[in-house]
């Protein structure tokens, strides 16, 4: 069996791994990265690459004020006392830093979101914008082959065969038919885009979000000439006294013992497409109600059973096991819905034609709703309905605003339509008379702008996603234009919250609180920082980015302690690279 040593090996190339490897190797170490699928990126690149940073340099020279003491007190609030607030504080801390660290190196650009509230406005200290930060752009044409090996985006975020838009773009898209700056907008991506795969390229340059910042880390990375191994997953931990000292991978050219003298880092996504941990967890899937993970089929809890084999546990205190989405199934694919619920004209309703929670909440709560609403149903299912004027207007999932065609969605199925809420009931086997009775209900609250059944529109957080434009209440308007159209949802998650029980320096911690010398553990690998609750846009990636940072430091200081002479040179494998 081949045989390589490193300071460090990192499993897995989401956000987290990425970010550890780019650290490790800025502070001294000799890293390899690994990755079990053929491609980079992980959940990651499917993501809106938003992180959370409160109190940054970003807020400040947008003139936003903020405190990390006022963040410590929110997120702990959010927690509700079922997170560490000694990790709530070294994240909050660091965050800034850690982000700080990437971008003054070319490993990642972001810009504050002005407009992106907490969730909760309800709770001490939430903050009406700012403390989130999106991903700028990339040119992926900066990676040169390795383009090729990054993981796709998600289907919602491209189109015309791979354009690839970002959240604002999606906006413009929506207003392409009524505002001349929005036309120009996409008119421009669209011939940039058009160029560019008439001179080959497989998809267009253009990356954004979650993809953005992958390619970003990857050229880094690439610069560096940091070993990045694909299909190469890790196959088992090995120890020595209680020490875990290195892995067997399998990779494309044959098993591989890869000897660490710092540590494994275990960064492999969470446990989206576990089985077992999902019967075991989702309480809706123990019932046998219909569950689609976002994430791609390669987050399978591969770092939660390696670190549990070693002896770490997981903490399981979070709220929540997953970050929920409701999702519309189309196909092979399953499509989030994030911002459409919550525009003016859009309602949701359950097997029994009634509405069941407000619908701009955001995406993990509304999905909570969801599954309450179902439980004990033979499916966890429910409609999203919709008027003409409001489809063709803000469009709906897959179906984009006019002038996109409607026929390939109804043929499929996907989009389903009819005359009246009445048709439209019948064709969706609820009862026509409840459906009809709810969407009056609706109309005659949308028409004062007051939502008296759940108060849709009556958070900071619920504004800023509905239509400014739209009055009086910028997530209502009355259902009143047929025909009517529907979409099925289901539950669905975009990433899990329970992982691995570490300590402030990413350490895994065995079933006494004691850190297990040479594992660690980030990102969804780790327990929620948040407690499983998701107070802001950035929940997952801002703490990701920021533990990893904090894991490489903690290495590299244990390394200067160490007498041990390191080893000059990383051997490399022969495993297929990125």
């Amino acid at each position: 069996m081949k045989q390589v040593a490193c300071d460090v090996l990192v499993a897995g190339s989401g956000a987290a791994g990425l970010a550890c490897a780019f650290a490790a190797h800025e502070m001294g170490l000799q890293v390899i990265l690994t990755e079990k699928a053929d491609r980079i990126g992980g959940t990651t690149a499917w993501s809106g690459g938003e992180l959370w940073v409160p109190a940054s340099r970003w807020q400040r020279a947008a003139g936003i004020d903020d405190t990390a003491e006022a963040a410590i007190r929110y997120i702990s609030a959010a927690a509700d006392g079922r997170a560490d607030v000694r990790r709530i504080r070294a994240y909050v801390e660091a965050a800034d830093g850690a982000v700080a660290f990437f971008a003054e190196r070319g490993a990642m650009a972001v810009e504050v979101m002005a407009d992106a509230p907490d969730y909760f406005d309800n709770l001490p200290c939430a903050h009406a914008g700012g403390r989130s930060l999106r991903t700028v752009p990339f040119d992926g044409r900066a990676l040169g082959r390795d383009f090729r090996t990054l993981q796709e985006p998600l289907p919602a975020a491209r189109v015309m065969g791979g354009l690839s838009l970002s959240r604002e773009d999606l906006g413009h898209l929506q207003s392409v038919t009524r505002s001349t700056g929005s036309a120009l907008r996409i008119a421009g991506l669209v011939m940039a885009h058009g160029w560019q795969r008439l001179t080959g390229l497989h998809r267009g340059a253009r990356t954004t979000m979650g993809n953005a910042l992958v390619a970003r880390f990857l050229a880094a990375l690439r610069q560096r000439e940091v070993p990045v191994w694909l299909s190469s997953p890790v196959q088992s931990l090995t120890q020595q006294g209680g020490i875990v000292t290195g892995a067997r991978l399998g990779t494309p050219d044959g098993p591989v013992m890869v000897t660490v003298r710092r540590g494994v880092v275990l960064a492999t996504g969470g446990f989206s497409h576990h089985k077992d941990m999902q019967r075991r967890h989702y309480p809706h899937a123990r019932q046998g109600q219909v569950h689609l993970s976002l994430p791609p089929p390669e987050v399978a809890g591969d770092g939660i059973d390696l670190g549990s084999a070693v002896g770490g546990k997981i903490r399981g205190k979070a709220e929540e096991p997953a970050a929920w989405a409701a999702v519309s199934p189309m196909g092979a694919e399953a499509m989030p819905h994030f911002g459409d619920r919550a525009k003016p004209g859009f309602i949701a309703v359950t097997v029994n034609g009634r509405r069941f929670t407000n619908e701009a909440a955001n995406y993990h709560d509304f999905c909570r709703a969801l599954i309450a609403a179902c439980e004990g149903a033979p499916r966890a299912e429910a409609f999203l309905i919709a008027d003409h004027r409001a489809l063709r207007r803000y469009g709906l999932g897959r179906v984009g605003p006019f002038p996109a065609p409607l026929t390939g969605h109804l043929r499929s199925g996907y989009l389903v339509r009819g005359r009246s809420l009445h048709d439209l009931g019948k064709r969706l086997d609820i009862s026509p008379d409840s459906l009809a009775e709810t969407v009056a209900r609706y109309n005659a609250d949308a028409k004062s702008g007051i939502d008296r059944e759940f108060g849709k529109g009556g958070t900071t957080f619920d504004r800023a996603s509905g239509d400014p434009a739209h009055y009086p209440n910028p997530c209502m308007a009355p259902l009143e234009h047929g025909p009517f159209y529907a979409i099925r949802i289901v539950p669905g998650n975009l990433s899990t919250f329970l992982g691995l029980d570490t300590d402030m320096d990413g350490a895994v911690l065995d079933a006494g609180g004691q850190a297990i010398p040479g594992i660690y553990a980030i990102g969804a690998d780790a327990e929620s920082v948040a407690g499983g609750s998701y107070p802001a846009a950035g929940i997952t990636l801002g703490p990701a980015i920021t533990f990893a940072w904090l894991t490489a430091r903690a290495m590299a200081e244990k390394a200067a302690r160490d007498t041990t002479t390191p080893l000059k040179g990383t051997p490399r494998s022969s495993a297929r690279t990125a």
